[in-house]
């Protein structure tokens, strides 16, 4: 399996993995051993030079997670927290209550920001709420990224709010 995912990594030229397991037939320990072994040995050998996890508030899968977190979490650069699995039409200040409680969850881990394109989940982009609660994290020096879903999506909309992303996270 190792063999596979160096050719896959060397063949399309890429420097990084993304970790978006959201059903296991293992416990958390198995997935957090197997996972962990998996980043750090392609780390080690210098296939990859970043690994990021996608977790999102479900009980399942934060125990996954944050065992994996927990063992592993200096071989992690980010956690691309699926802040759009919670309810759509959040306010500013729920998404920033959430963001504390997973960044008190993954302390000392690089959490990204993240909507989905539709809006169909979390604070969505389509008003200003969601750059509101960045441009917040930004001035608290928390902002360290934003993760989008979905660039089939997002293309319909021009990739508007990537380049609307891509401006806050670029200003002073």
């Amino acid at each position: 399996m190792l063999f596979l995912h160096c050719q896959i990594i060397k063949q399309y030229n890429l420097d990084g993995i993304d970790i978006d397991y959201e059903n296991f037939h293992a416990g958390p320990n198995t997935f957090a051993l197997c996972i962990g072994q998996l980043i750090s040995t392609l780390k080690s050998k210098g296939v990859i030079t970043f690994a990021s996890t996608v977790p999102y508030d479900d009980s399942p899968v934060q125990s996954h997670y944050l065992a994996l977190w927990k063992t592993y979490g200096r071989q992690i650069d980010y956690v691309n927290f699926q802040f759009y699995a919670y309810d759509k039409g959040i306010g500013v200040s729920q998404f920033l209550r959430y963001f504390d409680a997973q960044a008190s969850n993954y302390k000392g881990g690089k959490i990204l920001e993240s909507f989905i394109s539709s809006g169909d989940g979390g604070l969505g982009p389509s008003n200003s709420l969601f750059f509101e609660a960045c441009a917040e994290l930004k001035k608290q020096r928390k902002l360290v990224g934003i993760f989008v879903w979905c660039a089939d999506e997002s293309k319909k909309f021009g990739f508007r709010y990537e380049k609307l992303s891509q401006d806050l996270l670029a200003s002073a």
